[in-house]
């Protein structure tokens, strides 16, 4: 398994079941996608089981990246603890979105700090291919998906009446990249990719 578009696709799988099982009260402009996964919130399930099979997925693609070349160890592995953070957000739930609903608030504050370092993670991977990579046209869609994944986490915490919408736009923007990186192996050889830059 050397392609992230697997774990991509299963978590778009169940974003896409869990948004059309939501509730009415739900609402996907504001609202988070971690609060698909809310505590007390009946079908938060759909959403835990895609944050979890994509950690796992992303951990397996990540190793098997790794061993087919060692050299990029230290691109792959902030992309692997992207996927492990997201795996363990998939284990504390958010805070609920419907009102005047009892939550822990210790359980809420983990899946806080594993979001936030998931995307710190990713952050951090897409910076390294875009200082590592070759040739220059990679290096040129790297720096692309760098601007939006910042851009967007920006306006996410900004902008809180289109929160859900930014956030949305974030996570399009990253799974984008994770997709570019599958269906665009890297070169085998840099010095062959440099000369045909």
């Amino acid at each position: 398994m050397k392609n992230y578009a697997y774990a991509v696709v299963t978590i778009l799988i169940a974003l896409a079941v869990a948004h059309f099982l939501a509730d009415d009260s739900y609402q996907w402009q504001v609202n988070s996608i971690s609060q698909l996964g809310a505590q007390a919130y009946d079908k938060a399930w759909i959403i835990h089981f895609g944050f979890i099979a994509f950690g796992i997925i992303v951990l397996l693609t990540g190793t098997s990246r790794i061993r087919m070349d060692v050299r990029y160890w230290f691109r792959e592995t902030p992309i692997m603890i992207y996927g492990f953070a997201i795996l363990l957000s998939g284990i504390f739930s958010a805070e609920p979105f419907m009102a005047g609903v009892a939550y822990s608030t210790q359980e809420a504050q983990l899946h806080g700090l594993f979001a936030t370092v998931a995307g710190f993670a990713l952050t951090t991977a897409i910076l390294m291919f875009t200082f590592t990579d070759v040739p220059n046209s990679r290096r040129i869609v790297h720096f692309i998906a760098l601007v939006l994944v910042t851009g967007f986490s920006l306006l996410f915490g900004v902008l809180p009446n289109v929160a859900g919408i930014m956030q949305r736009l974030l996570w399009v923007a990253g799974f984008s990249w994770l997709l570019y990186l599958g269906f665009n192996p890297i070169p085998r050889d840099h010095s062959n990719a440099k000369s045909s830059a």
